[in-house]
Parts: structure tokens; C-alpha cells; sequence
């Protein structure tokens, strides 16, 4: 029960401060932003204190450092990229229209190697068992908090990047409370116990029910087509789940439960973002779809 107190106030004042963030897409691009960073040195700080990696790393430079062999780049990239529709235009340095194209160009590139995610994911060789594997999470986690930072300076008029966002933030946390507690009731079937053993079948079917009463009343809400919103919001939480599952298995091979503690009943940020971190791209590219068709 304490532990369920601790989860729920947690996950409200996150959606809060997420919510809050979208007054304007400058305080939206810097929370996402300082969250990005958090994420990044959480995962970076787990894995130099992983030795099969600092052994990989010496093996590769004798003169390494493993801060900048771990997040100095990613977060380099993060504070480029992510940061370039805001400062770029201001500096002269490119136009919106310049910076479509490329998060375009993320976004397809993150589409094009997700699939090694789920292939590891089912896979029972380790995340972090050869030299090409160490990199795809951090590359592709990577990837989706430049395209989560930047999006609210995108091609999407920011008013409709409101509803969209807060629809989708609405999304993710109903996708994962009624799974935990569908799942926490009813929950008998494991659903993948070697990666995530409180995950159950029936906590899945939870987060179904909710996404398709959630897409019904969200299509109506915007005026588009009902079966593209409900199966755009099925997507996501397929994307979601598997998202949750992908963190649990890194977690496993890395030996450790969170990637922080200082967020009450879920651990690290990295812990509490899994969800919204892997599927963000592709709610992005949905709602490219919606601008089109609506």
C-alpha cells in the first residue's frame, strides 16, 4: 500500500510538471531538455560502473574516460539537435523549414533501427554481450529525446501540438496505471518473466480496454476519422509496452533494478520516461498523419 501511495503521487506530479511545461514551447523544449540530461547521465553513471563495459573500453582506448566514452556524446547530440529550432534560427544558422528535414531524416533513421530493439529484446543474447550491441540503446534513446526535445519547433502549429501532446501524455499514463492495476488485481500470467516479472498478460489487456475507450472519445473530441485515432492510439501503446519491456531487459543485463532512487515508486527519470522515451518517435510521426488527413 505505501509503495502504491508513493507510485501515485509520483506519476501525478510528473504528469503535472509535464503538463505545466506546455504553457509554451520554450518551457516545454527546457523541461524536456534537463530531462534529457538526467536520462542520459543516469543510464551513462549505470554503465561505468558496469565492469564487461569498462573492460570493453579499455580494451578499445587505453586512454579512455568513461564519462566521455558513455553520455559526453549523447548528450552533445542532445544539446546540438535537440536545441537547433530554438537557437538556430535566433543565431542564423538555419530556418525551420531546414530543421524539418532533418528531424525528418531522425525519425526515419530511429524507425529503420528499432527493429534491433525488439530483436534483443527477444533475443537471449545480452544487450551488452559484443561491441555492436552496446551501442543501439544509447543510439536509439539517443535518437528519440532529440526528436522529444525539439518537436514542440517543428512543422506543427503549437496550439494543435498542445492537444496532441496532452492527449498523448493522457495516453501513456492511462496505458500504464491500468496495466499496473489490472494487472496488480488480476494479474495471474506472466507475460515476459524473464525480462519483467511483474508484467502480466491480463495488466496488458488493461492498457487495451483503456487505449480503445481512449481513442473512441479522442477521435470525437478532434473530428478525425474514429478507427485511425483508435488504431494510432493502439500503436502507441504497443510501442509503449514494448518500451517498458526493452528498459526491464537492459536493466537485467546490467544487474540492476533502477537506474535511480530519487523518484519514489519508480526509481530514476530514465525509469519513470521508458514509455513516452520509445514511443515518442512514433507518436510523432502519427500525428504528421493526422495533420495530413485531417
Amino acid at each position: 500500500m505505501k509503495d502504491l501511495r508513493s507510485r501515485s503521487i509520483s506519476s501525478i506530479f510528473y504528469v503535472l510538471v509535464m503538463l505545466s511545461s506546455l504553457i509554451h514551447p520554450v518551457s516545454f523544449m527546457i523541461v524536456m531538455y534537463i530531462s534529457a540530461i538526467i536520462v542520459l547521465a543516469e543510464y551513462g553513471k549505470v554503465l561505468r560502473k558496469d565492469p564487461e563495459y569498462l573492460n570493453f573500453l579499455k580494451r578499445w582506448n587505453q586512454d579512455y574516460s568513461p564519462f566521455m566514452s558513455t553520455e559526453f556524446f549523447p548528450i552533445f547530440m542532445v544539446s546540438t539537435f535537440g536545441l537547433l529550432p530554438l537557437i538556430g534560427p535566433a543565431l542564423s544558422l538555419t530556418n525551420i523549414e531546414e530543421a524539418d528535414v532533418l528531424y525528418y531524416i531522425f525519425i526515419i533513421v530511429y524507425l529503420i533501427f528499432y527493429p534491433f530493439l525488439l530483436f534483443f529484446l527477444i533475443s537471449k543474447r545480452k544487450f551488452y554481450g559484443n561491441n555492436a550491441s552496446k551501442a543501439w540503446p544509447m543510439f536509439l534513446l539517443t535518437l528519440s529525446l532529440i526528436i522529444l526535445v525539439s518537436s514542440p519547433f517543428l512543422n506543427i502549429e503549437f496550439k494543435k501540438f498542445q492537444i496532441y501532446m496532452i492527449a498523448y501524455l493522457v495516453l501513456i499514463w492511462g496505458i500504464d496505471s491500468a496495466g499496473y492495476f489490472v494487472g496488480l488485481k488480476f494479474g495471474k500470467n506472466k507475460l515476459y518473466e524473464s525480462v519483467s516479472p511483474k508484467k502480466t498478460i491480463e495488466g496488458v489487456y488493461g492498457s487495451i480496454i483503456f487505449t480503445f475507450i481512449f481513442g473512441f472519445y479522442l477521435s470525437q473530441f478532434l473530428q478525425i476519422e474514429t478507427l485511425l485515432v483508435m488504431a494510432s492510439s493502439l500503436m502507441i501503446c504497443f510501442f509503449a509496452i514494448i518500451g517498458d519491456l526493452i528498459q526491464s531487459k537492459i536493466k537485467r543485463q546490467l544487474k540492476i533494478k533502477d537506474f535511480g532512487n530519487w523518484i519514489k515508486g519508480h526509481g530514476g527519470l530514465f525509469d519513470r520516461l521508458d514509455s513516452i522515451i520509445f514511443s515518442f518517435p512514433f507518436f510523432y510521426l502519427i500525428i504528421i498523419i493526422f495533420e495530413n488527413v485531417s
